[in-house]
């Protein structure tokens, strides 16, 4: 969360501006700061990116309309992708499409298929409502394989420079390793933190990576060993439970993603309270507070400075009161 000041950066200065390199040296914390999105809707469209996936969506204004209010419904996040470097391979007729939907107990649920019209996608879409929805589908190309089921990694240029001059490089190595898994995709939020990449379908997002964090990271994720140097929490809470979540994983370590699970969550705007499962050590409590940063140009387009609202934590207890 972020707010305004009336500071501004000269236009000179701002196009040589990279808000990813003054966010790693000033040691920006990324804890808590994941997309909120709990369900997914990919769309396969390999050119003309606008500034946002909504403007760049390549459809009718009709089925905008109509997609807009499905994802609305189902809360759902609309993310473009492409594979990297904007090659084809082995594509359907027709644009490729993912659902990714939270299911109550259980892992979410993944769609894959293919439209060939704008009607198409909105028929996709309408699967977050009714899951046997008569629509065209085609296999998982990960599902059942060893390593990650789906890498996105941001390469939005359009919408932040520093998207695409280190994501893109991140999606090329994590690409050479898991070449079906990795898809390039629109702003993911936090450009400061680039390179973004986020693991589905679990809703695992990490940034600030480079090239060679790629391999350690991603295969400590998939055996069960969340490195949580790079996490920036698990897409679908506030952020204070990412945070939480974030600490929980670092001090119980090793730990699987979803060996961590919310049950609670009290407190207000300046001090919190968040209550977590923790496989393997029961109920934990972590308490924190909300942080109120500098003002900074918080993207390379930025014509203001802004604060952000930084979930800290301060103690983690086992349920008896007992710092761990």
């Amino acid at each position: 969360m972020t707010d305004e000041t009336q500071d501004s950066l000269a236009e000179g200065d701002r196009h040589a501006f990279r808000c990813s390199d003054d966010a790693r040296s000033r040691g920006d914390r990324s804890a808590g700061t994941a997309p909120p999105a709990r369900n997914w809707f990919l769309v396969e469209q390999d050119g003309g990116w606008a500034a946002t996936a909504w403007a760049g969506l390549d459809v009718a204004d009709d089925a905008k309309e109509q997609l807009e209010e499905l994802l609305e419904d189902a809360e759902a996040r609309l993310m473009l992708i492409r594979r990297p470097g904007r090659n084809t391979d082995e594509a359907a007729s027709g644009r490729r499409w993912c659902v990714i939907q939270k299911q109550a107990t259980g892992a979410p649920r993944v769609v894959w298929g293919v439209a060939a019209t704008d009607s198409d996608l909105v028929s996709a879409a309408g699967l977050f409502a009714d899951p046997e929805a008569a629509v065209e589908r085609i296999a998982d190309p990960n599902e059942g394989l060893p390593g990650p089921r789906l890498l996105l990694v941001c390469t939005h240029g359009r919408k932040d420079v520093c998207c695409a001059v280190r994501g893109r490089p991140v999606a090329a190595r994590a690409a050479e390793l898991w070449p079906t898994a990795v898809w390039e995709c629109t702003h993911t939020g936090g450009d400061r933190f680039a390179g973004n990449l986020i693991v589905l379908p679990e809703g695992a997002c990490y940034g600030g990576l480079d090239p060679d964090d790629v391999e350690g990271i991603v295969t400590a994720h998939v055996d069960g060993r969340i490195d949580p140097a790079h996490l920036r929490g698990p897409s679908g809470h506030r952020p204070p439970v990412q945070a939480a979540m974030v600490a929980a994983y670092a001090r119980f370590a090793p730990l699987a993603f979803d060996a961590v699970t919310p049950v609670g969550h009290t407190g207000g705007a300046d001090r919190w309270e968040v209550t977590l499962e923790v496989r393997g050590t029961g109920r934990v409590v972590v308490e924190g507070h909300t942080e109120v940063s500098e003002p900074e140009f918080l993207t390379c387009k930025a014509g203001v400075r802004k604060v952000m609202h930084l979930p800290i934590v301060d103690h983690v207890m086992i349920t008896d009161g007992t710092p761990i």
